[in-house]
């Protein structure tokens, strides 16, 4: 069932002997507004920044914060100012004329335009194992709004994203007890997370994703969890809905010594607004999951660039950024060590690559002047779960990364 998230917006006229004379007023002459935000009634199933205990009500949480567009005005910014924990929040900022267009959540960047609003859905999404909360992945657009500035606004949003709700079963296997580090999804040729745009003005416009959209969205924790008492795991996340029925998918779940890669086949053709629930329980999968066992890569610490025992950069599962930037056949794996300040990109790397196959790499660095770049020609000599270890023979160079 689709879900649509109803915002009632009111102007709220100020009390006493003023009251008529503010009503008289343009909401152009005032200065600023606060606006009603009613979320939907527990009828209506439906995902916003915090999932009530029931998983399916959706509550204002503090620090909310909504994108409007009037014919006088581009992407201001409310505020919720109260209500948080609620269905019902007041918004409140600067005037925004008469509305044409809204989103959530707000962003900076989102544009001038509400013909061409840009937004980015991140393909690394963080939870947090002790609360519901979803923000800021769970992107929702106006599709239409009515009223006046005499008695308010009511603008309708509409969702633009999936969201997959995993409940995963380590009973009987290797992963059975062990901390999690994150789940990924990952659907080859698919633009799942990244940059967007879209058009407010079409009120059944989807997101369009740039040429560098990502390919996979992995969910990890800063505090990681173990699974529940009867090992199941509870994993939500957002997608660009643009899977489609028999699309093959690839579910990757890490623990502290293990990792496992499932793959099926998509049963259905996501629809954005649509909550999916994916039960996966990996002993009835057993004939379509390989699970490794972690480990040791060597002598290597910590990921990153290694010469002849020496490191040219490192960086730390978890701490320092990283990035995989997937194409129809290969990606890019990209690291920015915040301590050592310094960008590396490594690719184009095939998807899935084999042991012992050769193929050249392009190393381009930003801030570095210790790592060679240009063309290499490495070999895969090692593929372990999510690890690769590429080496350049000629160079004596080791790469390791994800994969």
């Amino acid at each position: 069932m689709k879900k649509i998230i109803i915002i009632t917006f009111t102007i709220l006229l100020a009390a006493g002997c003023k009251q008529e004379e503010e009503r008289r007023l343009s909401v152009l002459q005032k200065d600023n507004m606060e606006i009603n935000g009613i979320l939907p009634s527990a009828q209506d199933i439906a995902t916003r920044t915090t999932l009530d205990t029931d998983g399916l009500l959706t509550l204002w949480e503090e620090g909310d914060a909504i994108g409007v567009y009037g014919n006088n005005s581009a992407n201001i910014s409310l505020t919720l100012t109260s209500g948080a924990g609620t269905p019902f929040g007041v918004f409140r900022g600067p005037q925004t004329g008469v509305p044409v267009g809204a989103y959530y959540p707000y962003t900076e960047s989102a544009g001038d335009s509400y013909n061409d609003i840009q937004g980015f859905l991140d393909s690394l999404q963080v939870q947090d194992a002790n609360q519901a909360r979803v923000a800021p992945y769970d992107w929702k657009v106006s599709s239409h709004i009515t009223g006046n500035d005499q008695d308010g606004y009511r603008i309708h949003f509409r969702e633009i994203m999936a969201m997959l709700d995993f409940a995963i079963d380590v009973s009987g296997t290797a992963l059975e007890g062990e901390t999690f580090q994150s789940v990924s999804f990952c659907a080859p040729d698919r633009k799942l997370a990244g940059h967007f745009a879209l058009d407010l003005s079409n009120p059944q416009a989807l997101p369009v994703f740039d040429e560098q959209a990502s390919a996979k969205v992995r969910v990890r924790w800063d505090d990681p969890p173990l699974p529940e008492p009867d090992n199941t795991l509870h994993v939500r996340m957002f997608v660009n809905a643009a899977i489609a029925a028999e699309d093959l998918i690839r579910i990757t779940l890490e623990t502290e010594n293990h990792t496992s890669v499932t793959t099926i086949r998509s049963a259905k053709t996501m629809k954005a607004g649509h909550r999916y629930h994916i039960p996966l329980s990996l002993s009835e999968l057993s004939d379509q999951t390989t699970i490794n066992e972690k480990s040791d890569p060597g002598n290597y610490q910590t990921f990153g660039i290694y010469r002849m025992e020496d490191t040219l950069i490192a960086y730390r599962q978890f701490k320092d950024q990283w990035r995989i930037l997937i194409y129809d056949t290969h990606y890019d794996f990209r690291i920015q060590n915040y301590t050592q300040k310094k960008v590396v990109t490594i690719g184009p790397i095939p998807l899935d690559p084999d042991p012992g196959s050769e193929f050249i790499v392009e190393i381009s660095v930003f801030g570095a002047d210790n790592i060679p770049v240009g063309s290499k020609n490495v070999t895969a000599v090692r593929k372990e779960g999510n690890l690769l270890l590429l080496y350049d023979q000629a160079n004596k160079t080791s790469y390791l990364v994800y994969n």
